[in-house]
């Protein structure tokens, strides 16, 4: 009897700045490398996503019900349209850290608010996100909203530097009176 390997896992699940040095190992062995900080096309892991329309976008009121790509909502997705999905909101998560965190360098706190925002739509569950979230929104004077974000960072698992900055942060804040 043939032992089954598993299949695959799903690369989506892994944190959003291993997706990001996926990229960038991925575009630094491009011959025709873009010369702007934000290529067209990222690519990780075998899977691609055009992102030169993808502006922050405000968050709806109410999120709608997405139906699945093969349209009847009844029908679950095969694993490969599932990971394919997946795959997607992670790349555009990953995108969106990009350009917050360039904003954030930029010192552009609204614009890096947005992208941060529309990743953490896109990946949820990233503790990283979370934590970037805290920084931003601690710039804006926002303390109430970033002490949030870092006990959200806490409740998820994740790379231990993002865990020691939420723990800090929140230990930081928590003990300076709020304006």
């Amino acid at each position: 009897m043939l032992a089954q390997s598993a299949p695959p896992s799903c690369p989506a699940s892994r944190p959003v700045d291993d997706i990001i040095a996926e990229i960038q190992k991925e575009q630094s062995k491009s011959k025709h490398r873009n010369a702007t900080p934000f290529p067209q096309v990222i690519c990780s892991w075998g899977w691609c996503l055009d992102v030169s329309r993808t502006p922050p976008t405000i968050p709806e009121a109410t999120p709608e019900a997405k139906t699945p790509r093969n349209g009847n909502p009844s029908l679950s997705p095969t694993t490969a349209e599932t990971c394919d999905e997946a795959m997607e909101m992670a790349l555009q998560a990953a995108h969106n850290v990009e350009v917050g965190d360039y904003s954030f360098g930029q010192k552009n706190y609204k614009g890096a608010l947005l992208r941060y925002n529309d990743a953490l739509e896109q990946k949820p569950d990233d503790l990283a996100i979370h934590v970037r979230m805290g920084r931003v929104l601690e710039k804006l004077k926002q303390v109430t909203e970033a002490i949030e974000q870092y006990k959200a960072a806490q409740k998820l698992a994740g790379p231990e530097r993002w865990s020691e900055e939420t723990r800090s942060a929140l230990l930081r804040l928590q003990h300076t009176p709020t304006q």
